[in-house]
């Protein structure tokens, strides 16, 4: 009996040690400055993480346990991806839409929610947080409304506002230009917006998947000059080259559930854009654009052509956030799954996260691509970390 109890001690130690969540960052001695009160003297990223985020650093609360029948990556990602739509308790809400029309004529949404029901108010000094989704995402997603209430609901009392790419959730589609993977034109607009209708409020910028791709190379892209006060990153493939391959990559995973979704969704929009006038310097095959069944094609046909890149290579290599985490000068948090297929951790540049003083980097064992889900019933964990990271930045 003995040494069954000492089995099982063991077992459940080597279990939960390789739940543990590990942050790399520069360090104590070097961390950058967040702020400099009179109260608090100097307060580093270092300080932050160590003392505000404790699921991230606490030796008793930083380990992410899977749902015991979401053991693996894969289950994670597959689970997450059909409930994208459900709704109950921690994500019922109704956002407040706002339309913002771009300089080339598109149109993106921002979807508006506080508990308070002011929405989008310039008198209101409250904090503000930009949420973006992934590829083919938008605010209706459960991971994304199920943050933007805990935000809200939140002690820092948060404005959300969701920003919808264009042609998503149903937003009206007015300009042939479509989104992707590297443009960060649409959200250094809406930022602009939001700071100039909100100057009294503290913005923070939080990302998911292509979504955190986008916000880490515009945070890196505005350097010094970035409004943004904070971002979260969470599952950014940063090398957009590796993640692609992951994805395009002939597997259960990717044929029969990812690239069904998420080509599904901008098939969609496409159909919504058939009746715009497209340029006829972009030279665009229509009929293989329409015929494309996987992402990789409508890079090919459609992405590469529109940007001007000579090929998908060099569009793979100009859209990358990799490129881009050096110049990063604002406090930046990246959680990223070891077992995620379609970001895969061999794109992350852990030696940028050893090196730059006001980035980190939160690896999580078991979470799979957007993911992260503990306990029974399934709870998505990443909230807790995100909430107590923008909100110890703003307070």
């Amino acid at each position: 009996m003995v040494a069954l109890g000492l089995l099982g001690y063991f077992g459940r130690k080597r279990f939960m040690d390789g739940c543990r969540i590990k942050v790399l960052s520069a360090g104590a001695k070097t961390s950058g400055i967040v702020r400099q009160t009179e109260a608090e003297g100097v307060v580093t990223l270092f300080d932050i993480l160590h003392k505000d985020c404790m699921s991230l650093t606490d030796p008793q609360l930083a380990y992410m346990v899977p749902t015991p029948y979401l053991a693996t990556g894969l289950l994670q990602t597959i689970y997450a991806t059909l409930r994208v739509r459900r709704r109950d308790q921690t994500s019922d809400i109704e956002y407040v839409r706002e339309l913002l029309v771009m300089k080339d004529g598109g149109t993106i949404s921002l979807d508006w929610y506080d508990c308070a029901g002011a929405a989008s108010n310039g008198d209101n000094s409250s904090p503000i947080a930009l949420i973006m989704s992934g590829v083919g995402g938008s605010s209706q997603e459960h991971h994304i409304r199920a943050l933007t209430k805990s935000l809200a609901c939140s002690t820092a009392a948060f404005r959300v506002a969701v920003f919808n790419h264009r042609g998503t959730a149903r937003t009206p589609i007015t300009s042939p230009r479509p989104y992707d993977s590297g443009f960060t034109d649409d959200f250094r607009t809406t930022v602009k917006h939001v700071c100039a209708a909100n100057p009294r409020s503290k913005i923070v910028g939080i990302g998911f998947s292509m979504g955190a791709n986008i916000l880490t190379k515009y945070i890196g892209e505005e350097g010094t000059m970035c409004a943004l006060q904070c971002a979260v990153a969470v599952c950014c493939p940063f090398d957009i080259k590796v993640s692609s391959a992951a994805i395009n990559e002939s597997n259960m995973l990717n044929n029969h559930v990812f690239q069904p979704a998420v080509m599904g969704t901008l098939m969609r929009a496409i159909k919504r854009a058939s009746h715009l006038q497209v340029d006829p310097e972009w030279n665009l095959n229509v009929e293989q654009i329409h015929g494309a069944t996987r992402l990789l094609e409508l890079e090919e046909h459609m992405m590469v052509k529109i940007g001007g890149y000579r090929d998908v290579n060099e569009y793979y290599e100009q859209s990358s956030s990799v490129n881009h985490v050096d110049n990063i000068e604002v406090p930046f948090l990246a959680i990223n799954s070891l077992d995620d297929r379609i970001t895969p951790p061999r794109g992350i540049p852990i030696d940028k996260f050893m090196t730059n003083p006001n980035i980190a980097l939160a690896l999580v064992p078991h979470g799979g691509h957007l993911g992260f889900l503990t306990g029974v019933p399934p709870k998505i964990w990443f909230i807790r970390p995100i909430e107590e990271f923008v909100s110890a930045i703003v307070q």
